[in-house]
C-alpha cells in the first residue's frame, strides 16, 4: 500500500461528487468530469475547474498538461482514501470505542461481504510481511 499523502478530507457534496466521478473515470479533463457528474452537481465549467484545482492543491488530485488541456487524476484510489480517513478517525478514539465501531461495521456486513473482507485482510497481512 502506498503511503497516504498528508491531505485534508473531502469537504462538501460537490467535492465528493467530483472525486467520485474521477474515481470512476480514472482521469479526465474539466469537461469530462463535468459530464460524469449527476445533473444536480453539473455546475458551470469554471465551478468544476475551481473544485478540481482546490482538490489538487490539497493533495487529492494530480494534474498534468496534455495537449492544450489539463488532465486530473486521483492521487490515490477510493479504497486508499477511505481507509486513510477511517484510520485517522479511529486514531483519536479509545481502544474500546475503536473496537465497538469496527464490530458495529462488521456486524452490518452480509455473509459474502465478510468472506471477501477476510480474503482482502489476508492479502494485506501477507503484503505487510513481505514489506
Amino acid at each position: 500500500m502506498l503511503p497516504m499523502p498528508d491531505m485534508t478530507p473531502i469537504q462538501g457534496e460537490l467535492q465528493g461528487q467530483v472525486m467520485a466521478a474521477l474515481w470512476r473515470l480514472g482521469a479526465g479533463t474539466v469537461e469530462q468530469v463535468r459530464a460524469e457528474l449527476p445533473p444536480r452537481y453539473r455546475g458551470a465549467y469554471t465551478t468544476v475547474q475551481t473544485v478540481l484545482n482546490r482538490l489538487g492543491e490539497r493533495g487529492l488530485l494530480d494534474r498534468a498538461r496534455e495537449g492544450r488541456g489539463i488532465v486530473y487524476r486521483p492521487a490515490m484510489s477510493e479504497a486508499e482514501y477511505l481507509s486513510g480517513t477511517i484510520r485517522r478517525t479511529l486514531a483519536g478514539a479509545s481502544s474500546d470505542a475503536r473496537q465497538a465501531a469496527l464490530a458495529s461495521i462488521l456486524g452490518g456486513l452480509g455473509r459474502d461481504e465478510l468472506s471477501n473482507l477476510q480474503e482482502l485482510a489476508q492479502e494485506a497481512q501477507a503484503q505487510r510481511r513481505r514489506s
